[in-house]
């Protein structure tokens, strides 16, 4: 039935934007706004959502252009209202009981620092931080700029991604970055789109309530963490299931992209660290999903019998230790603690020189922009374009050092 309505809707959304049976839509879900495809050329997902089967004709005048944004926000709105009310979000209370039955083959829980590393025997490792839809379109940018310095993540062996370093690296994982990163860029033009489909600001007592004990914390104990865990568990968010979608669209579906990527999360209950990968069966959606869960603003995510915050809600905020003994790793995530989501005191350096005692080379890149709304849609134009500017800036001590 939602394949149905989803193409109905698709249909109805096609007829009034103007170009009849035609739509225009990128490679994936949302890209480039050079193609332009039959609605016969789409195939349903096994997600449930429509993508291309065959290879696009080229159109590149501007008025092109202009109808494939009208469009691609149409398609947009469709599958969002095919499959979830997007206004009613905040109000529904039942998301936790929502969640699907999802197993987990081996116990995720790995102690600080981990007692067995991802890294051993492992040229290279990337490691990517956490940091709001900015940080999304940041780290996003900066591939894209490394890309084409002649530098590419592909070549990682072992991927750690934290909240937002998590929706990026399933992507580089899955050789999609290149997708999201034309996703992202539409989401930059349409900011309002992605505000009304996955909302993120405090809208009740309960999430401002969760976001105040986060920013409250002053250390990394347990206690401190159940603490923030509790206000988590109680905060009315919009249901994690618009979440989950939106990951699997973007994614182009729930499959584990391969053995080497890695979510973190944390427990809300017991305040453990989890780390997810593709033997922890489970969807891929539902690991990022649990990775970006921010107290009073997403989730929580159940993961088996867990529910599950952002992996930044933790001692360490980039789990660098997952990855000591690999060679050399690269680590991108932002450092200035003015720009956090919770006062949990983390030392960076510190993270970095426990991984070197264990003889890996590191390479920070602290993505510290200036003062600006993590949370918010409108500075993904922005952050996309820092991004790729900072990795041009860096693109041949990166090369020097990943080559």
């Amino acid at each position: 039935m939602p394949c149905k309505m989803a193409r109905q809707t698709l249909e109805r959304h096609a007829g009034a934007c103007d170009a009849g049976s035609r739509l225009y839509l990128g490679s994936g879900l949302l890209s480039s706004p050079e193609n332009r495809y039959n609605l016969s050329h789409f195939r349903v997902h096994p997600a449930g959502i429509p993508v291309e089967r065959e290879t696009p004709v080229k159109r590149s005048d501007q008025d092109a252009n202009n109808r494939f944004a009208l469009h691609r926000r149409g398609m947009m709105l469709a599958t969002a209202a095919a499959f979830f009310p997007v206004h009613g979000a905040s109000s529904e209370t039942g998301s936790r009981n929502a969640q699907p039955d999802v197993g987990i083959n081996a116990d995720p829980a790995v102690p600080i620092p981990a007692a067995q590393s991802l890294g051993i025997g492992k040229d290279r490792a990337l490691v990517l931080g956490g940091g709001g839809e900015y940080f999304i379109a940041w780290l996003l940018g900066f591939a894209r700029g490394l890309r084409s310095a002649g530098v590419s993540y592909d070549v990682a062996d072992v991927i750690v991604g934290t909240s937002a370093g998590a929706i990026v690296g399933s992507a580089v994982a899955a050789d999609h970055a290149g997708f999201l990163y034309d996703d992202m860029n539409f989401f930059g033009r349409f900011p309002k789109l992605l505000g009304d489909l996955i909302p993120t600001s405090a809208s009740n007592p309960s999430q401002v309530r969760a976001r105040e004990l986060a920013e409250a914390a002053r250390d990394g104990s347990v206690a401190t963490i159940q603490s923030i865990g509790r206000g988590a568990m109680a905060a009315r968010n919009p249901p994690v299931r618009n979440l989950q979608l939106m990951i699997d669209i973007l994614s182009l579906g729930r499959s584990w992209p391969n053995p080497r990527f890695h979510a973190t999360t944390t427990d809300c209950y017991t305040g453990e660290r989890l780390v997810l990968s593709q033997s922890s069966n489970i969807p891929i959606s539902h690991a990022v999903c649990a990775s970006v869960s921010l107290p009073g603003v997403f989730g929580p995510t159940w993961i088996g019998d867990r529910l599950c915050m952002d992996g930044a809600m933790c001692s360490t905020s980039t789990h660098v230790d997952l990855i000591g003994g690999a060679k050399r790793a690269l680590v991108v995530a932002l450092t200035d603690k003015g720009l956090r989501f919770s006062n949990i005191p983390n030392d960076i350096e510190q993270e970095l020189s426990y991984v070197e005692a264990a003889g890996t080379k590191t390479l920070l890149i602290a993505a510290d922009p200036a003062k600006v709304h993590l949370l918010s849609a409108a500075e993904i134009e922005l952050a996309l374009k820092a991004g790729r500017d900072r990795a041009l800036h860096e693109a041949d001590r990166v090369k020097a050092f990943w080559a």
